[in-house]
């Protein structure tokens, strides 16, 4: 029913845990937002202008919307609650502990152990998540295949591994660049949100570039 929402940030609810929730002003209709802790922190600050991609979920006596700051998360969310047994929490809950990447990784490499990190995902809910959604996932055309496989060599090497290897500011870009270039974006646009993400301090990593220059894309191309 609602593809994204924009509008003014009122509030932001991040108790009690497990229950965050965003208030969207939007020509003077303040929608409630489930969301994410994470994502919460992604849709800018209160009395900011924000995008926020939508899913509504509509059960017996009530509709509750689910909101996300890309539309790469709010695709994945809409895959993983097709799964039978995972609920809308159980979703939100992946994507908070998960970035798209890992949970697209993991899927992809049946590796339910890195699932199971998530609140409410047992081994059982983890092994029908890759069951249901390997091939989904194969297929689905927002797949950030460059990332995954730029994280493959450092994840199989197993933890100490991967936290005694430092990654240069150039390899963090060219990382992000990749998954861009792969969702359509051309380089003139990457170099845009680049910028723009160092001088708001949001290129630490190459997942942060990422869910930076997505969002902030998001908001320029409307």
């Amino acid at each position: 029913m609602f593809h994204f929402l924009k509008g003014i940030i009122t509030e932001k609810i991040t108790q009690p845990s497990g229950h965050e929730r965003l208030i969207l002003d939007v020509g003077g209709i303040g929608y409630e937002i489930h969301t994410s802790l994470s994502a919460l922190e992604l849709f800018g600050r209160k009395g900011e202008a924000s995008t926020v991609y939508t899913t509504l979920i509509h059960r017996e006596d009530q509709m509750t919307l689910f909101g996300f700051p890309t539309l790469l998360e709010k695709e994945l969310f809409n895959l993983l609650f097709s799964v039978s047994g995972v609920g809308p929490k159980t979703a939100l809950n992946l994507l908070n502990n998960l970035t798209v990447s890992e949970i697209s990784y993991s899927i992809l490499n049946e590796n339910t152990s890195a699932l199971c990190k998530a609140q409410g995902i047992g081994t059982k809910t983890a092994s029908r998540i890759v069951l249901e959604l390997k091939e989904k996932i194969t297929n689905w055309q927002h797949l950030p295949i460059a990332y995954s496989k730029g994280l493959e060599g450092q994840r199989t090497r197993g933890p100490e591994a991967h936290q005694s290897s430092e990654i240069s500011d150039g390899q963090k870009e060219h990382e992000a660049r990749l998954v861009l270039q792969s969702l359509g974006y051309a380089p003139h646009e990457i170099n845009q949100a680049f910028s723009k993400a160092k001088l708001e301090d949001n290129h630490k990593d190459p997942e942060s570039l990422i869910h930076f220059s997505l969002k902030w894309l998001s908001i320029v191309n409307k």
